[in-house]
């Protein structure tokens, strides 16, 4: 079976993370600030180009000493712990926003996938509201909807609950945990219920000890 296989080195932020996510499961990374998950998932997006290490996801290198795929080209899908939608486009817009790099082609297409995963997630009757008009929760779900309706082969979650207030909070993990059934997915969290509900492993980090010059 195949999946996710990676090491991440970036010395001058005292990186040196390596783990391997079966294909279709959850890891939970846990660890103390500062201990580079969110350098981590940056360098799987595509973000951050790490001095050294690999990522390979199925058959396909996302990362090594010579290969270096740029993140439009990843099909990767990365939620953070803030909804981060565009503040000009509707809800419906903002998930429509990727479908092209799940193949879907069109106007009328493209907004009839987006409007069956806002529906998936619950906030169908919210698609023609702009984010400003959303609650937190609701933004949050959206959000949901947009990084998983451009159809990736990994997910990155970085804290995706925990800026949420603390009453929707169960009701989002219940969600997370049904559309990511079946997706390899990484998630980044402090919370022990995060983790409990949504990964099938945990790997914990630490600081790697800092890279120094050779003496003499």
């Amino acid at each position: 079976m195949t999946g996710l296989d990676c090491r991440v080195v970036v010395p001058e932020r005292e990186v040196d993370v390596a783990f391997t996510v079966p294909q279709g499961q959850t890891l939970a990374l846990l660890g103390a600030n500062g201990a580079g998950k969110s350098t981590v998932l940056d360098a799987l997006a595509g973000w951050l180009r790490p001095e050294s290490g690999h990522a390979t996801l199925g058959t396909e290198v996302l990362f090594d000493g010579g290969t270096w795929v740029p993140a439009r080209h990843r099909r990767v899908g990365y939620l953070a712990q803030d909804a981060r939608l565009f503040p000009h486009l509707s809800a419906e817009a903002n998930v429509a926003y990727g479908l092209d790099r799940a193949g879907v082609v069109g106007r009328s297409a493209r907004r009839r996938v987006a409007r069956q995963w806002l529906e998936r997630v619950g906030v169908g009757h919210l698609a023609g509201r702009r984010p400003h008009q959303l609650s937190g929760g609701q933004a949050q779900r959206t959000a949901i909807a947009r990084v998983l309706a451009s159809d990736p082969r990994l997910v990155l979650l970085d804290e995706p609950l925990s800026s949420l207030d603390a009453q929707v909070v169960p009701q989002v993990r219940a969600l997370l945990a049904e559309v990511l059934t079946g997706r390899t997915t990484v998630l980044v969290t402090h919370h022990a219920a995060d983790a409990e509900a949504l990964a099938h492993s945990t790997h914990r980090i630490a600081r790697a000890d800092p890279v120094r010059p050779p003496t003499g």
